[in-house]
């Protein structure tokens, strides 16, 4: 597997726990599918944010009314 290295700095109890329960040769690949199910999780909350957003009524003439501001504003 082909990736980019980065260096992350955990609490040593935390990096001790780590390096004592997972195998050298497997704890890439744990890392990795940790980071993509909480990647996920806050990708699917961030959508959810956007959806619920995007049926805010309020939020969408609030919008509106800037939005004739800024064009308002343009044309001067």
């Amino acid at each position: 597997m082909h990736g980019m290295r980065i260096t992350l700095s955990i609490p040593d109890a935390v990096a001790y726990r780590f390096q004592a329960v997972v195998p050298p040769r497997q704890r890439s690949r744990l890392v990795t599918r940790l980071l993509e199910a909480t990647l996920s999780r806050h990708e699917d909350a961030l959508a959810a944010a956007c959806r619920a957003a995007n049926r805010d009524k309020a939020l969408d003439r609030e919008i509106d009314d800037w939005q004739a501001f800024d064009d308002a504003e343009a044309a001067v």
